[in-house]
């Protein structure tokens, strides 16, 4: 069994959380997955993109904070931690 490949790249500017891409091997978007956990931390997803690939899809999701604040310190901690368990899941 061929193991699937995942790239996750978090976006910033400065010190601020702004977006994530996720390419996998996968034809399943994740963002069902991350939608949950990004709502229970507040985090809403302002922008979202999926793009089909050759051997799989590219994800780009632009993330906000429902209060309109920033995405910084502990709640940019807490948001890699919810998002990159739920890649994993997804990708299994």
């Amino acid at each position: 069994m061929e193991s699937p490949e995942v790239k996750v790249s978090f976006e910033q500017d400065g010190s601020q959380l702004t977006a994530v891409q996720i390419n996998r091997n996968s034809r399943r978007p994740v963002i069902v997955s991350l939608h949950r956990a990004l709502l229970a931390l507040g985090i809403v997803v302002s922008s979202y993109q999926v793009r089909p690939g050759p051997h799989g899809l590219m994800e780009r999701i632009v993330l906000a904070r429902s209060d309109g604040g920033v995405i910084q310190g502990s709640l940019s901690d807490a948001t890699r931690a919810a998002i990159l368990p739920a890649i994993v899941e997804s990708t299994i």
